[in-house]
């Protein structure tokens, strides 16, 4: 099966903006996921739920995410997991594991919905994603903008499309067909 796309939208990108390349990635491959900042609205999370996208902030309160109607929250720090699980418990909750196992194990058990992993930063050792997807059924994500045959064969429940997809519309749609061409090749 080929994974979901998991965009990231950059810190600093313009709403208006932000909604054009998100609509030309969602027409030109199976965009599931938006990380963004708490610098957009309620009516721009509205406008990517609209396109059928969880809207996931970054690093936030979990009152933000009421506040602005969002799906839920991804983690960069894992110590905060169970507190956040408690105020979040119906919402989306992913984990930055890096390529730390523990930190991975420690998600799962505190109830994360998915981990993301960084890993092209693996220096030894079983790919981190395989081992993950051998081990548990909670979702991975390949957070690295690298799509190559290692991350082919570990199975990425998730792939992130890389950074050059919020140039404009038209790279968005280029750069996200051509990942999943890639993928599929």
């Amino acid at each position: 099966m080929n994974p979901r796309l998991f965009l990231v939208a950059p810190e600093t990108i313009d709403a208006n903006h932000l909604l054009d390349c998100a609509k030309a990635a969602c027409a030109a491959a199976d965009c599931a996921t938006i990380v963004v900042d708490t610098s957009v609205t309620k009516a721009t999370v509205a406008a990517l739920q609209a396109l059928n996208l969880a809207v996931l902030l970054q690093d936030v309160e979990p009152r933000d995410v009421h506040h602005l109607g969002a799906d839920g929250l991804m983690l960069s720090d894992i110590t905060t997991l169970k507190d956040v699980r408690l105020a979040l418990k119906t919402e989306i909750l992913g984990v930055l594991a890096g390529t730390s196992r523990h930190a991975a194990m420690e998600a799962a058990e505190a109830g994360a919905d998915f981990v993301a992993f960084t890993q092209t930063k693996q220096f030894a050792g079983e790919p981190i994603i395989g081992w993950w997807q051998d081990v548990t059924d909670i979702p991975s994500v390949a957070l690295d903008e690298v799509v190559d045959a290692s991350l082919k064969s570990q199975n990425p429940d998730f792939i992130r499309p890389s950074l050059a997809m919020w140039q404009n519309a038209e790279a968005a749609a280029q750069v996200t067909s051509e990942l999943m061409a890639k993928w599929t090749a």
